[in-house]
């Protein structure tokens, strides 16, 4: 047995397998992102009670909340320290969804468990989103605080509309 031979044997079947493993790693990028459904309801099944979760649909980001009773209650708290509490997902909803693109293109909005510093002093915080390039702080209904130093003049966010 020459052992030139089997080295290259060797050689040839490591070419062609990583040639395959790129054939495949191209032919599953053209492919499109694997989060990307055309049934925009599959995309946030696996949206857990309670949980907010980034999501894309298509080329849109988007933060969707499955809404829990707690937070159905915590919603309704919150009234008094919001610009219009009329704005954003209803509280009946089983599910919010907010687009993540903030007021400057390139830039999304993002979720925070903890308080942001902007919050007025003793407002209530559930979780909710921050606007990085206004300041603007959201409730995780898409509503505004007020009260909050910033350049942002919006009451709510913009709410996803299935198409």
């Amino acid at each position: 047995m020459d052992k030139r031979r089997v080295l290259w044997g060797l050689i040839r079947a490591m070419l062609l397998t990583l040639i395959l493993a790129f054939l495949f790693v191209l032919f599953r990028s053209l492919s499109g992102p694997s989060n990307t459904s055309s049934s925009a309801q599959s995309v946030f099944d696996n949206v857990v009670v309670g949980q907010t979760a980034l999501r894309r649909s298509g080329r849109q980001r988007l933060w969707a909340t499955r809404l829990s009773e707690p937070q159905r209650a915590q919603a309704k708290q919150l009234s008094e320290w919001l610009i219009d509490e009329s704005v954003g997902c209803a509280i009946e909803q089983t599910l919010c969804i907010v687009l993540a693109e903030s007021q400057r293109s390139g830039i999304d909005l993002v979720y925070s468990a903890k308080a942001p510093k902007q919050l007025p002093k003793g407002a209530p915080w559930f979780g909710g989103f921050v606007d990085p390039s206004t300041g603007g702080v959201f409730d995780f209904m898409g509503r505004a605080y007020k009260g909050v130093r910033s350049d942002d003049q919006r009451s709510g966010l913009d709410l996803y509309q299935a198409n």
